[in-house]
């Protein structure tokens, strides 16, 4: 709360000089003059701070009240009340009482009474009238048992803050741990700009009407979606599972709701992995001769999505599994399924029908698809082979239009569409559905992290 009734300090003036302690002493008393109440453990005051304080709680070694009531004018009541106490050393002249205090009952450095005369201070509080005063107080109706006259106490949520207000302050304390991570924030787009441009060159001037030129266009795709899903899968588990303790403590003191942290979480990604993903796509286009603004777009999108599915997958393993080495060993097996069941090798259509399973439950399979039928897969017309001359006719200008040579026998005659279509199950008509197909992923990757995050706890106390 930002005006709370009640504060709760633990010793403010430790390790502070005598007119420090002073200036932050007074500074709290104004706090508690404005009306708010102020419980404060201090250790060996000056004087001048002993005095600024209202009452005192003087607890023995054990937690036994020692004394516990208003501390007076200049300390008087607590001085007259241990003065009153046979066998006790008046306060010498200009002496600290805070001090003295402490020597009566053996807690200073120096001791006013012997242990052979030791005084049992808890057994006089409990005798004195202090005593009786507290349980009067106590006994009272509205202080120590619940009145009839008062209104019982309902708070209207669970937590002061609203779920608006904790989305709010969890997504920017994610940005701007995000922010204060350069290392982490250079070496993704470092990485991002570097493998476009070795993967851009590798694939500049390849062929489109032939075999080996599109088989390589495809193989510089599927290495350039998986290392950035790769690299971005093993950058998420680590940075999830540091936070996860500190999110442990703030959910069991009920700051803030799990789907609050969720909401955070998922947001602080997008930026993040849009900008490489941009920068990745940018490159490819630019060094392999793709063009087509609406391609552009759709390609970025389509590998955006797919690092997220790679990025919320570590999320979820970071918050499933109790440590992060089973994280990341999980994640070895997670990510070796989500790179052999792509579609591009082994081809889609040679994969058995006793590992489709595993190809169907792949959601690089929907990207590769997408990546691949929006730059070599598109043909407004259908191309007709001609059986007395073996060429076709009526081609369209599109790259997937284009009849293929030096293609294996196996294969035959095929268009550059064909080809996607028969032998890697990659169809253009699919690019909807296969968009779909991610965001299913997506979706169900970040349910199931919500779900860990909920009813999963790995903290050990």
């Amino acid at each position: 709360a930002a005006q709370p009734s009640v504060l709760f300090l633990d010793e403010p003036t430790s390790g502070l000089d005598a007119r420090f302690a002073k200036l932050i002493m007074d500074g709290i008393r104004k706090v508690a003059n404005s009306g708010r109440t102020i419980i404060c453990t201090i250790h060996q005051p000056s004087y001048e701070v002993f005095s600024v304080f209202d009452n005192l709680l003087l607890l023995k070694r054990g937690g036994e009240t020692v004394f516990f009531g208003e501390l007076g004018e200049d300390c008087q009541t607590l001085v007259e009340y241990f003065e009153k106490i046979h066998g006790v050393q008046p306060l010498p002249e200009e002496y600290n009482p805070a001090t003295w205090m402490l020597e009566c009952i053996g807690a200073g450095v120096n001791k006013n009474v012997s242990d052979d005369n030791a005084i049992d201070f808890v057994q006089y509080f409990n005798d004195s009238v202090l005593k009786s005063q507290l349980r009067a107080t106590l006994e009272e109706e509205g202080v120590g048992r619940v009145s009839s006259h008062v209104p019982a106490l309902v708070f209207g949520r669970k937590r002061a803050a609203s779920l608006m207000v904790q989305m709010k302050l969890l997504t920017r304390r994610f940005f701007n741990m995000y922010w204060r991570s350069p290392a982490h924030n250079i070496t993704i787009l470092v990485v991002a700009i570097g493998s476009g441009i070795v993967l851009g060159l590798v694939g500049s001037g390849l062929s489109t009407t032939s075999y080996q030129g599109i088989s390589s266009g495809l193989g510089i795709i599927f290495v350039a979606f998986q290392f950035q899903g790769f690299v971005s899968f093993n950058s998420a588990i680590p940075f999830a599972f540091n936070d996860r303790a500190a999110f442990y403590r703030e959910r069991s003191a009920q700051t803030y709701s799990a789907l609050s942290y969720f909401v955070a979480g998922t947001l602080v990604e997008i930026p993040y992995v849009f900008t490489k993903a941009l920068l990745l796509a940018g490159l490819l286009f630019v060094f392999m001769g793709f063009t087509g603004f609406t391609k552009f777009i759709l390609f970025w999108l389509a590998l955006s999505l797919s690092i997220l599915v790679d990025v919320y997958t570590g999320h979820l393993l970071a918050f499933a599994l109790p440590n992060i080495v089973m994280a990341a060993l999980t994640g070895s097996v997670v990510s070796t399924i989500f790179f052999n069941f792509v579609g591009f090798n082994p081809q889609g259509s040679s994969i058995s029908s006793g590992y489709q399973w595993l190809y169907t439950i792949t959601p690089h399979r929907y990207a590769m698809s997408i990546l691949a039928t929006l730059v070599y897969g598109d043909c407004s017309t259908t191309p007709e082979l001609n059986d007395a001359t073996g060429q076709y006719i009526n081609v369209g200008p599109e790259i997937g239009c284009q009849p293929l040579g030096d293609t294996p026998i196996s294969i035959g005659n095929v268009t550059v569409k064909g080809l996607l279509e028969d032998v890697y199950n990659m169809s253009h008509d699919d690019i909807t559905r296969n968009f779909g197909a991610l965001l299913v992923f997506i979706v169900a990757f970040r349910v199931l992290a919500l779900m860990a995050l909920q009813f999963l706890n790995h903290q050990k106390r």
